[in-house]
């Protein structure tokens, strides 16, 4: 009985030096919590980058030609007869302003003046002076793109033509050219042109109250530039 006694007096007091060792220990400190910062996307830079649109074509256009005569035909009113025969070379410059209305189609004015408008051999009792043809024409012109700056054409020179005569009233009457030829773009704005034709003057005056042919028929060539805008 006195060892139970004893026992149970043991079993108790383990149980109490248990218990207050539970109470003495410290609790436990709560994890702490993660911040989570965010990071910013990172920027992607394409190394071939768009190339910027084209920029929208000229539709403006004047220009300058020097335009050489030759293998022509002249009429002339001589002794109140028309006597045609072969022309001189002649020579002359034009000037040109046009506008693209829609495509490759351009309207404008082509004014040119002529030099050295004569027979190569004077007619049998006669010799005429030179003269100097001028010519009030209008351009309507199509022009189809080869590549960026390369372009081939085709134009008409309608028009109205004066034909001074040595002492006498000026010839006059419709005129009108074609030619066909190709353009090139120096840069952005300049650009050069050659091109070849011809030309067809239906000159006329009155003499003695009858109208006498005076006309001129040239193939011409156009080497000249200028700019767009």
């Amino acid at each position: 009985m006195r060892k139970t006694s004893i026992l149970i007096g043991l079993t108790l007091v383990a149980l109490g030096a248990g218990a207050r060792a539970e109470e003495s220990a410290p609790a436990a400190s709560p994890r702490p919590t993660a911040i989570i910062v965010p990071v910013p996307a990172a920027t992607v830079v394409d190394p071939f980058p768009a190339a910027p649109p084209p920029a929208p074509p000229s539709r403006w256009r004047i220009g300058l030609s020097f335009i050489p005569m030759g293998l022509g035909k002249l009429t002339t009113p001589i002794g109140g007869n028309p006597i045609q025969g072969d022309a001189s070379l002649a020579y002359g410059v034009g000037l040109s302003a046009s506008f693209r209305v829609i495509a490759g189609f351009s309207v404008g004015v082509a004014p040119q003046i002529i030099s050295n408008v004569n027979y190569k051999v004077p007619p049998a009792g006669a010799v005429p002076d030179a003269v100097r043809e001028t010519d009030l024409m209008a351009r309507l012109a199509y022009t189809f793109p080869i590549v960026e700056t390369i372009g081939v054409y085709v134009e008409a020179l309608p028009g109205y033509s004066l034909l001074p005569q040595a002492g006498g009233t000026p010839a006059k009457g419709f005129v009108v050219a074609f030619d066909a030829g190709a353009d090139m773009g120096i840069t952005n704005r300049i650009f050069v042109n050659l091109a070849a034709g011809y030309q067809l003057g239906f000159q006329s005056l009155t003499v003695a109250g009858e109208k006498v042919d005076t006309r001129t028929r040239y193939a011409r060539v156009s080497l000249g530039g200028g700019v767009r805008f």
